[in-house]
């Protein structure tokens, strides 16, 4: 077993392969650099010389395009920072700590570099990740919104007034959104709406991959619990594998979420100890909206009035389960 960088090459990806035992493990890290790679990884494998494991940064190994060039061949992961379970195992001492640290292996680690390894990760995912990859010369506006984006987690953006506080075009403001996505730095999440073409012209709300990052590098100047608790909760279903969305109306329900063979539940997310009579409200409406059963999650249990078919969870315990 060895691991191999990427080299800028497929002509170098061919020369360090050939000095791996046969039907040895290689390891290529960030090998969309090397054009053309896709072949030479089907070849490997088709003729059977080595198992091939591809990892990156980007998003962008795991299309549909991608996929289709290995002739099926290729099985795509999607590796998120450490959950909260498993940050405890690396020595996290508790929810509030994950929070601030976030579940970068290295910060996890090393706790007290936290800020400046989350300031070195978002430099560097801005730099190389996005505008390099995508050809973007405009960094600043690209910055601004990644910025913008990270500093109002939880909040629905307007792209259109987005734009044009950043200067940009709306066209542009939306390709800049979907390469900070792609690159593993946000997640987006549409509303819930029965019309396809509704939810693609709808504009999104926004959370951070990672908790830490976000608290770091937010230019916010109020820290809002509820918020990063509820970024807390929709990395979390987004590592458990659901579509996500969220359901808003008189009364905003924080997630609808969706998984093949489950029943779609309907999740609020409450930072409070004495719960306000509106986080019931929107639970409700969000359930008889969608059909969905209900869900509570709060920092402590709650004795609350649920609707029927909602149950209450404290988010600690929720986060320790293996699903929803």
């Amino acid at each position: 077993m060895e691991a191999v960088g990427a080299p800028p090459t497929v002509q170098g990806l061919a020369e360090f392969a050939a000095g791996i035992p046969a039907k040895g493990l290689l390891v290529l890290d960030e090998v969309q650099e090397a054009k053309g790679w896709e072949k030479f990884v089907r070849q490997e494998v088709e003729y059977e010389r080595h198992h091939v494991l591809v990892t990156g940064s980007n998003a962008s190994l795991l299309s549909t395009e991608i996929a289709s060039s290995l002739g099926g061949r290729a099985i795509p992961r999607k590796v998120l920072p450490l959950s909260y379970d498993d940050a405890r195992h690396w020595g996290c001492k508790s929810l509030g700590e994950y929070l601030r640290v976030g579940g970068y292996p290295e910060c996890v680690l090393r706790p007290g570099d936290a800020v400046d390894l989350h300031k070195l990760y978002f430099e560097s995912t801005i730099l190389r990740d996005v505008a390099a990859r995508k050809g973007i010369r405009e960094i600043k506006p690209l910055s601004d919104l990644a910025l913008l984006l990270l500093s109002e987690t939880g909040k629905v953006i307007s792209s259109k007034k987005t734009a044009q506080r950043l200067g940009i075009s709306q066209t542009t403001m939306r390709s800049f959104e979907g390469a900070l996505c792609d690159a593993m730095l946000l997640i987006r999440v549409l509303p819930y709406k029965r019309s396809p073409r509704e939810r693609l012209v709808a504009d999104a709300k926004h959370y951070a991959i990672d908790t830490g990052l976000q608290a770091s590098v937010s230019i916010s100047e109020s820290e809002d619990e509820g918020r990063r608790l509820e970024n807390l909760v929709a990395i979390e279903l987004y590592r458990r594998g659901y579509e996500v969305s969220y359901y808003g109306s008189a009364r905003e329900c924080d997630f609808i979420v969706n998984k093949t063979g489950e029943a779609p539940l309907a999740v609020q997310v409450c930072a409070a100890k004495e719960m306000p009579q509106r986080e019931v409200e929107g639970l409700t409406e969000g359930m008889k909206a969608t059909g969905a059963k209900g869900l509570l999650l709060t920092a402590e249990e709650t004795d609350a009035k649920l609707p029927k078919g909602a149950r209450n969870k404290t988010l600690g315990s929720w986060l320790l389960e293996k699903s929803g």
